[in-house]
């Protein structure tokens, strides 16, 4: 049970005004004018309004315990973060030579002040701008084009690149309307289409000492990546009808073969030209220039979730709300310890601050840590409160103090020897823009016609409140960057960060490969022997709901199981693998109503044991439970609520498991380590 919230004093003004009127006749008798014209009444006035400020700050202390109690154990109140967007930038004219560069820091504000200010945005890379446009899409399935030109240009809409089920040779067809300059690369942006699917994992944050940040052991941590890709794909442009398809040079794909959002860069391409392909060959069609992405092999087993797109944008880069501050001096070193500095600008992102101190040799670049519990006395640490900006350095045993830099005409004179050479400030909700609202070009940019956000601006939010921090605390500290018990491992198995992960099982002491066995003896049967040190996490990926047997692919274990190995005991043996299936098909004869649809009571079954062995949806509607048994008489009540059906023939429910047929009216056991699925189920339904 939680906590109640404890207020000291919870009296307000008005209650405070009539406690002292109601005690005037008891000690004043003669004072009888209790109007607010009496000038005590206005004294009892002035006195209630200060009890009532020493009141509120009263009850601050309470939280203000809550505060360092959170902090004892790790818990810090979240920092704002800065909303980000994608900008797309249009240029004045078409066939222009040369590519035109964006440099990296232009500025576009919203249209629209929030709350008085502007709200701007920052790109956060050079990128180059091209006057090509992207005029026409066609998937190819391996023996058909489709043409998908007006499907990616509906919100919320989205075509399969490769077909629903992708096979070698498929191929995603690209037509733009003129050639790519050839002094720059080009960039293209993908949108997968991923509303109906959980989130990504997010990870939780792993806290380091902070003097430790650089040895090898933690150089290994963070964020695992994705290596092993679903299948072997390539990038060629059409080069002619001498040259063909040749292979596009200098790609840099992060989009997993377009099962992710993200980007695909390329160089320049020689030879490109124009041509008619696939299902625009009419007289009428125009010749475009192509690129193509086609897949040339799939590896394992393929595609964990078939690749899905909503749309693809040239001229396109991210950008933050965020302003860049350079060479912001902000003092000068006394020599003392503790000593304290401000920032102009607050709040600050903390991705690429650089503090420097000059100490009498050039500015050199400080390191940030969270508080100088491991520093030792020469090491350049200091703190940095993002909402307040308020900068803090060591006391000479726990963090080095900054040295101090004399005029040499006047050695009493400080000179300022500490500045932030690099940082961003700005960020919280006013960042949240919608789509179509951040279109202020603040930089000039030659040859740049307009600049829009296609999309909305995310990602925005305020420093988080206490009463926040007091929810996520339970949560933070159930595992505190370890795994222990297979609770954390599960818990931990779905935060891992780049997968989606719907389900995670922890099986402690078991081996995915080894798996020895105690004979059975005349008093006990034969038992499953523990391999000490050793757990096994068995994922189940989110899929697309077509897909009926969930398998994790080779690299979304990889991932796990980069992920879980951070957080893992030393003295732990990890295993991350896949559930093993066995399939189950229901053969039934039903025979139904007389007023019910023989079609619909059929269809209506097939549908209903389909979800209930649903490995994501099944059992009790949240997936089939690991190990869980399936009880024929469980199956046998399903089909009887099923509406429209009267009753079953004698023996008319049979259960094939792998295609073997079960025992009447007998169970179906599963390992620890099983679920179920199904593909199909036969079902006959007739009239009495």
């Amino acid at each position: 049970m939680a906590l109640p919230d404890i207020k000291l004093d919870d009296r307000t003004f008005e209650q405070l005004v009539a406690e002292a009127k109601r005690r005037i006749p008891g000690y004043t008798p003669e004072w009888t004018d209790l109007n607010d014209s009496d000038p005590g009444v206005t004294l009892v006035q002035l006195f209630a309004w200060l009890s009532e400020m020493i009141i509120w700050r009263l009850n601050r202390v309470p939280e203000k315990n809550f505060v360092k109690f959170l902090e004892l154990i790790g818990i810090e109140q979240e920092a704002p973060s800065a909303a980000r967007a994608e900008l797309t930038f249009k240029l004045t004219a078409k066939n222009l030579a040369d590519a035109v560069i964006i440099p990296q820091g232009t500025r576009v504000a919203l249209a629209e002040q929030v709350d008085g200010k502007p709200v701007i945005f920052e790109t956060d890379d050079n990128f180059f701008a091209v006057s090509a446009e992207l005029t026409h899409v066609q998937s190819f399935d391996g023996a058909r084009y489709e043409i998908v030109t007006e499907a990616f240009r509906v919100p919320g809409k989205f075509f399969f690149p490769f077909s629903p089920q992708p096979q070698r040779n498929a191929a995603l067809y690209l037509g733009f309307d003129e050639s790519f300059p050839a002094n720059a690369p080009v960039t293209l942006t993908f949108h997968a289409f991923t509303a109906d699917l959980i989130e990504q994992g997010k990870g939780i944050k792993i806290e380091f000492p902070s003097s430790t940040t650089d040895d090898a052991s933690n150089r290994n941590q963070g964020t695992p990546t994705a290596e092993t890709p679903p299948a072997i794909a390539v990038w060629e442009y059409w080069a002619g009808d001498s040259a063909k398809w040749r292979p596009v040079p200098g790609v840099r794909d992060n989009t997993a073969t377009l099962t992710k959002t993200g980007t695909v860069v390329f160089d320049p391409l020689s030879g490109f030209v124009s041509t008619k392909i696939g299902l625009l060959r009419k007289d009428d069609d125009p010749p475009r220039f192509w690129l193509r992405l086609r897949i040339d092999q799939i590896l394992g087993r393929g595609f964990e979730i078939v690749p899905r797109i909503e749309d693809v944008v040239l001229n396109t880069i991210s950008a933050t709300n965020a302003v860049t501050i350079t060479d912001e001096l902000l003092g000068a070193s006394r020599g003392t310890p503790n000593q304290r500095f401000q920032l102009a600008n607050t709040p600050v992102l903390l991705d690429r601050f650089d503090l420097q101190v000059d100490e009498g040799e050039g500015f050199q670049s400080w390191q940030m840590v969270r508080d100088f519990a491991a520093s030792k006395r020469d090491d350049r640490h200091f703190t940095l409160s993002p909402a307040t900006g308020e900068l803090r350095f060591g006391d000479g045993n726990q963090g080095k103090i900054p040295g101090r830099v004399t005029d040499s005409s006047d050695p009493e004179t400080d000179l300022p020897n500490i500045k932030a050479a690099n940082y961003r400030w700005g960020g919280g909700a006013g960042g949240n823009a919608g789509a179509g609202k951040i279109t202020s070009l603040e930089s000039s940019v030659p040859f740049v016609e307009s600049v829009t956000n296609l999309r909305p601006a995310i990602g925005g939010q305020d420093q988080e409140t206490v009463d926040h921090a007091k929810l996520r605390a339970p949560e933070s500290i159930r595992s505190r960057s370890r795994a222990v018990t297979g609770e954390d491992f599960e818990f931990l198995a779905r935060q891992t960060p780049g997968a989606r992960i719907r389900r995670a099982r922890a099986l402690p002491l078991r081996h995915p490969e080894l798996e020895p066995i105690r004979p059975s003896s005349k008093s006990s049967a034969a038992t499953l022997i523990p391999v000490p040190g050793v757990i096994t996490v068995l994922v189940v990926p989110e899929v697309l709901k077509e897909d009926l047997k969930p398998v994790p692919s080779a690299d979304t274990l990889k991932l796990v199981g980069e992920w879980l190995n951070q957080h893992r005991l030393i003295t732990t043996e990890l295993y991350v693998a896949a559930p093993k299936y066995k399939e189950i098909e229901i053969e039934a004869r039903v025979i139904a109503k007389p007023t019910a649809n023989s079609g619909q009571v059929a269809e209506a079954l097939q549908k209903m044991l389909l979800t209930y062995f649903h490995p994501l949806t099944g059992g009790a509607g949240t997936g089939w439970e690991f190990g869980g048994t399936v009880y024929f008489s469980e199956i046998y009540r399903r089909i009887l609520d099923t509406e429209g059906v009267a009753r079953l023939e004698a023996g008319a429910v049979s259960t094939y498991v792998d295609g073997q047929r079960q025992p009447s009216c007998s169970d179906v056991l599963l390992s620890s380590d099983e679920l179920v699925f199904s593909r199909k189920h036969k079902i006959i339904v007739t009239y009495a």
